[in-house]
């Protein structure tokens, strides 16, 4: 009986083949299993957060609304998304769920800055201004990049009549992103200090980002009217009101209407 012997080269031949098949079979299974084997989720849904994000900027509550809720339905641990919705339910004076989404956030993890920064605005809706600068600013320690605490303190500085600290505090906001809402709010300060060239400067960079946020025209249009520009006062105050009526923000329709009124008697506009 004879047996074949193979030199090392031939063998490499014979088994590299197998080698290679082996090779291949395990990247496949591990492409399997870093991409969700086909069926499996492959990350939060972006779009939806910003539809509800650039929603919530224009004052469109209810479409904010359903947008983040449609997301947090698929991922109801995410922060950004419960974040937002927390904002939103703030924005549209539902407090107490407002909270609910805070003690969610907090149960996930009792570090965060989120919560605290929605505590804060939960305060200041309720009118109680030292807690809700106190636990804004518990916020910002945790977390010192987090805008909307900026914003609840240099509004509560405004309500108390320092406009200066105010402005300077919301310029810290503005920092961290020059966004609609804080260049609205922004510009309500330098209008409170009858600095209306450098409210308009600010409302000019707020419409170009977007030009649909009642609250835009409406300080636009007090901003006109007290540079004496009636035309352009009263194109604003139009279309903050054909904004506000379409969103069916009935305070704010009135308070358009009333402006509107004044602009038409100190300008003597015929309409």
């Amino acid at each position: 009986m004879k047996f074949k012997f193979y030199s090392s080269h031939l063998a490499s031949k014979i088994r590299f083949p197998i080698f290679k098949f082996l090779i291949l079979a395990l990247l496949s299974m591990s492409l399997l299993v870093s991409c969700g084997g086909g069926g499996e989720e492959e990350g939060p849904d972006r779009a939806k957060v910003e539809e509800a994000r650039k929603a919530f900027e224009e004052e469109n509550y209810d479409k904010a609304k359903s947008s983040i809720e449609y997301f947090l339905a698929q991922y109801p641990n995410n922060i950004e998304g419960l974040y937002l919705y927390a904002q939103v339910l703030v924005s549209t004076g539902q407090l107490l769920k407002a909270r609910e989404k805070a003690n969610e956030m907090m149960a996930i993890d009792p570090n965060l800055a989120e919560p605290k920064a929605i505590l804060g605005e939960i305060h200041y809706g309720r009118k109680e201004f030292d807690e809700a600068i106190d636990m804004s600013r518990q916020a910002l320690k945790i977390n010192p990049q987090l805008q909307a605490p900026y914003r609840v303190i240099g509004e509560i500085y405004l309500r108390r009549g320092k406009v200066k600290q105010s402005i300077k505090v919301l310029l810290e906001a503005r920092r961290l992103k020059a966004d609609v809402e804080t260049l609205k709010k922004l510009s309500a300060a330098y209008i409170k200090d009858k600095n209306f060239t450098e409210a308009q400067k600010h409302l000019d960079e707020a419409l170009k980002l977007d030009d649909h946020v009642p609250g835009l025209h409406y300080n636009m249009a007090v901003v006109a009217a007290n540079l004496g520009d009636g035309e352009k006062a009263m194109h604003h105050v139009d279309l903050a009101l054909q904004y506000y009526s379409k969103l069916d923000t009935f305070f704010w329709i009135g308070k358009s209407r009333d402006l509107r009124k004044l602009v038409i008697k100190k300008f003597k506009v015929k309409e």
